[in-house]
């Protein structure tokens, strides 16, 4: 019977804790959640450019820019166009080759969703 009272006054602590500082924890969870979808699109745009570098080593150019959705499809077998060619904001990712294909540039519009701001995240080639 001790025991379970001392269970349920950690409980009720617990809770207490949890509860007055509910908006603490909102605030954490938000910076959480906003530094994994800034990771995860870095991610996936530096697997993108390191699939158009092994393009250019092969080829000797990158992907014309109105050929890069059917080259994403060449490229990445898993998934689909839509989700790789999607930033973690749910943006399109926007790729534009170079003059002769000889570079490329691949933008994220970041948290704010607006292209050519200051939370861009960018790989350019090579």
């Amino acid at each position: 019977m001790v025991e379970i009272v001392r269970r349920l006054i950690v409980a009720g602590i617990s809770f207490g804790i949890i509860v007055g500082n509910a908006d603490e924890i909102e605030r954490f969870y938000n910076e959480t959640v906003a530094f994994a979808r800034q990771v995860a699109t870095a991610a996936d745009i530096r697997s993108i450019g390191n699939m158009l570098d092994y393009e250019y080593l092969k080829r000797g150019r990158y992907p014309k820019t109105g050929a890069f959705d059917a080259w994403m499809r060449r490229a990445f077998k898993e998934g689909t166009v839509k989700e790789n060619t999607i930033d973690h904001w749910g943006t399109p990712l926007a790729y534009r080759a170079a003059r002769r294909q000889k570079g490329y540039v691949l933008v994220s519009a970041g948290p704010d969703r607006i292209f050519e701001t200051g939370d861009d995240l960018k790989q350019t080639g090579p």
